[in-house]
């Protein structure tokens, strides 16, 4: 069967250059075919539309090459794959515009294609095709680990403008995302303002929802509690950056230990 990965992304995350990268392996043993193509900054740019075009690109590219089917997509990203699989409600007008392009094309050319995640180390290929070639996460000047995270180089988990969130919750979220050096009180400051649709979702929930990969982050960072590790997960998905969200928890413990006293 012929295979198809597909990756997207965008930096920065929202409006940020969105790059995009697809891998054909032919079942025939011909020479694997790779696309990429990149599309210039604008307010509708996210990770998840990067994705989901990647997905469109690397289809259109699949019936250009001749291919007849069956394919087997694979991609790292959970959303597009459930989305596409049918097992996950699209909540966004353009993922589902984009997911309605994508059904059409198959339709019409009487594709059969399955669709599979696969953990983002399986994706290398596709993920080093979907970097545009003037991200900022290509640069030499990328500071270490130990280094403050810039803007333009923090990764989310969700787009704080698609989720269900209230309007000032996506304010304050986005002026932290936007933030070089958010202080203590920003991060003490931010709440939900009362019970959201991520509340009260088991931690098992909030894992398969973020993937594997944003799990084992935050159970690293928090081993010995599954509650810090939920609420550091729930801030991803209300569209808060991965390190900003793990921060947000940490500012949380202290401030509950100094009540405590």
């Amino acid at each position: 069967m012929d295979t198809l990965n597909f990756d997207g992304s965008c930096d920065p995350n929202p409006g940020g250059i969105m790059g995009f990268g697809w891998v054909i392996n032919w079942s025939s043993g011909k020479t694997p075919t790779e696309g990429s193509k990149e599309k210039k900054p604008s307010s509708v740019n996210t990770n998840n539309v990067a994705e989901y075009t990647a997905l469109k690109e690397g289809i259109l590219a699949y019936l250009k090459f001749g291919g007849k089917g069956p394919l087997q997509v694979y991609g790292d990203s959970r959303l597009v794959i459930n989305q596409m699989s049918g097992k996950w409600k699209i909540n966004n007008p353009n993922l589902a515009e984009i997911n309605k392009q994508i059904s059409s094309t198959i339709n019409k050319s009487g594709l059969q294609v399955k669709f599979g995640w696969i953990p983002r180390e399986q994706n290398s290929m596709a993920d080093r095709l979907a970097m545009p070639k003037s991200s900022s996460k290509n640069s030499a000047n990328i500071p270490s680990k130990a280094s403050p995270v810039r803007p333009e180089e923090r990764r989310f988990v969700a787009d704080v403008n698609s989720s269900p969130v209230s309007p000032q919750l996506k304010l304050s979220i986005n002026e932290l995302n936007t933030s070089s050096s958010p202080g203590f009180k920003s991060f003490a400051q931010l709440k939900t303002g009362g019970m959201d649709a991520f509340s009260r979702k088991r931690l098992d929930e909030l894992q398969k929802e973020v993937g594997e990969k944003a799990s084992v982050i935050v159970q690293k960072e928090f081993p010995d509690n599954v509650s810090h590790q939920a609420s550091v997960l729930r801030w991803m998905l209300r569209g808060l950056a991965m390190d900003l969200a793990i921060r947000k928890v940490k500012v949380d413990i202290e401030i509950s230990k100094k009540k405590k006293r």
